[in-house]
């Protein structure tokens, strides 16, 4: 009876805490905080005789130093995995030039070709890392629930 009893309100716990979670919204894409930070559309260019370097954010971002000084930071629309362990990628582009925007332009790595969706054009490596920095503090509050004073 004790047993029935203590299934019974363990039963009755877990569905009133299922009733009385709010669902946690999905953060919105960092594509999207990026072009509402540098108000960029995500289609800058980079001349690829002018990189001179790479770094792997995270398999959805890489970031692009230009001999010029210039720097971009380029996203993928999904995971690339072999950008972490790599330590050469190649660029392919429809001319001289890879561009955001389009599905065209890709990076490749010995492992994998993987399309790049949007490209953002900073002045310096500084700025470039301290937008990305501010658009991820950007993104974390917009996932989180609305505030509620029930």
């Amino acid at each position: 009876m004790i047993r029935n009893l203590s299934i019974g309100l363990l039963t009755g716990l877990l569905l009133a805490s299922c009733g009385t979670q709010e669902k946690k919204p999905e953060p919105p894409p960092i594509d999207a905080v990026l072009a509402g930070l540098t108000e960029q559309n995500g289609r800058a260019c980079i001349r690829v005789n002018d990189i001179h370097g790479f770094a792997a954010m995270s398999d959805q971002m890489i970031s692009v130093n230009s001999r010029r000084g210039e720097y971009f930071l380029v996203t993928l629309p999904h995971r690339c995995y072999s950008l972490s362990s790599t330590y050469e990628i190649a660029f392919q582009g429809a001319f001289l030039d890879v561009c955001g925007g389009g599905a065209r332009d890709r990076i490749l790595t010995p492992e994998e070709s993987c399309p790049i969706k949007h490209i953002y054009k900073f002045k310096s490596r500084k700025e470039a890392l301290a937008t990305l920095e501010l658009a991820k503090k950007k993104q974390q509050a917009l996932a989180l629930p609305p505030f509620s004073s029930k």
